[in-house]
């Protein structure tokens, strides 16, 4: 939960940054320096894996970091900015429901927890709505973003310690190059046309945001989403929805709808307490990594 915590306390900030200072961006290209800047920090990690696991991490990478990334790119070019943003809210009903199909069970108070989590992420990032050419489009290519990155964090926490050879770390590079295959033929053209017109502020963000907000944060929210029950990392995506919100207020001084903003906390709040206590064994286990100590 801790690692969790801290990662949606910088993606609060982030989203910020991106929407002040980094708008005049080609979204592509933003997106090819994340994951760039995310394998350059832990190729030194790299060891030696057996190919599977590496074909296996590569392929967690290009769906979580990859997909999501190009779903939600080419969905700007639907919707505005804060209709994208309200629609990824649904992300925790997405990680439910691949998780319930994974083990073939899909416990009624877990996606009821969900869907009360979506609702307050959804209600805190509500600025109305009005249809427009390529609605529905731009709609799909947000739900596909979610799917993306819902399945890539349960593929991750089914996969056993024997993948990691002791160590996450030094297997997270290859989810990371995987990604990097996937953004590159959109980012890389759309970067040299507009490198020369990026600001040094501009550069020291975008390795930011490689390093620290992509590199270090997919690592350990994934880290994380192995130590927490499925139903509980479903409503931790939605955390960042709040906290970005007073952030905004805080740091930026936008002025948020204050109603909707402490009703979805109180409902996203509200999902934690529905959500089912697992027994005491299964709790000990998560919390292990997937071991139950001897």
């Amino acid at each position: 939960m801790p690692a969790l915590l801290i990662t949606s306390f910088i993606w609060a900030l982030s989203f910020g940054l991106l929407g002040n200072c980094l708008s005049d961006l080609p979204a592509s290209f933003v997106a090819l320096a994340r994951m760039a800047g995310s394998l350059a920090v832990f190729l030194p990690f790299v060891r030696k894996v057996p190919f599977s696991h590496a074909m296996g991490m590569m392929g967690i990478g290009a769906v979580q970091f990859g997909g999501m990334y190009l779903c939600y790119i080419a969905a700007f070019h639907y919707l505005p900015s804060h209709q994208v943003a309200l629609f990824t809210a649904t992300t925790p009903i997405y990680v439910v429901l691949v998780n319930g199909l994974m083990k073939k069970k899909l416990p009624p108070l877990h996606l009821a927890a969900a869907v009360l989590a979506a609702i307050g992420g959804a209600g805190i990032l509500w600025k109305g709505y009005s249809a427009g050419n390529g609605e529905l489009t731009g709609i799909v290519l947000v739900q596909l973003s979610n799917l993306c990155f819902a399945a890539g964090q349960i593929a991750y926490i089914s996969l056993k310690d024997s993948w990691f050879g002791g160590s996450e770390a030094s297997c997270f590079a290859y989810a990371y190059a995987g990604a990097l295959l996937v953004t590159l033929p959109a980012g890389l053209p759309s970067g040299l046309a507009c490198w020369q017109e990026i600001s040094a502020m501009q550069w020291w963000l975008l390795a930011y945001l490689g390093v620290i907000a992509s590199g270090v944060c997919f690592f350990l929210w994934n880290y994380g989403a192995r130590r927490v029950t499925p139903v509980k990392l479903a409503i931790m995506n939605n955390l960042k929805i709040p906290l970005a919100a007073l952030i905004s207020l805080l740091l930026f001084r936008e002025q948020p709808n204050m109603f909707l903003l402490a009703l979805g906390c109180l409902l996203i709040l509200s999902s934690f307490l529905i959500a089912p206590i697992p027994p005491k064994k299964a709790a000990r286990k998560q919390a292990s990594g997937g071991r139950i100590p001897e």
